[in-house]
């Protein structure tokens, strides 16, 4: 069976799961992967249940944008990645969103922060 990933998870990056099997692990650390299906396991042990394997939270960059479609703070904000969607997270979808590039693990988030240089928190060029 495997691990699902939600409905209203995001399609426009790749969903990343994790197996915390010490059989697994590299550098001492969970083994990370790309989950490839909406039902995954991982690729090494085929461990497929929790707590053992899980998805990933998808955390999202923050920028600052008086144009951005999302409202926080006293000031106008956009998703690195996409510049037009209008909500955060969903209470399904296991997204989230900061202001600290060093916390976003959202590949397209990162790639648009390392193309604008940004490098300080609420998407500041430092």
């Amino acid at each position: 069976m495997g691990i699902a990933i939600p409905d209203d998870r995001t399609t426009e990056q790749p969903a990343r799961g994790y197996c915390l099997n010490v059989a697994c692990a590299e550098d001492g650390r969970r083994f990370e992967f790309d989950a490839e299906n909406d039902h995954f396991a991982c690729p090494k042990c085929g461990a497929n249940s929790g707590p053992m394997v899980g998805l990933l939270v998808l955390t999202h960059l923050l920028i600052a944008d008086p144009r951005g479609p999302l409202l926080g703070q006293g000031a106008r904000f956009r998703l690195a990645c996409n510049v037009n969607r209008a909500y955060l997270a969903t209470i399904t979808n296991l997204e989230a969103a900061t202001g600290e590039p060093t916390i976003a693990n959202c590949p397209g988030c990162l790639a648009e922060a390392k193309r604008l240089g940004i490098t300080g928190a609420q998407g500041q060029v430092t």
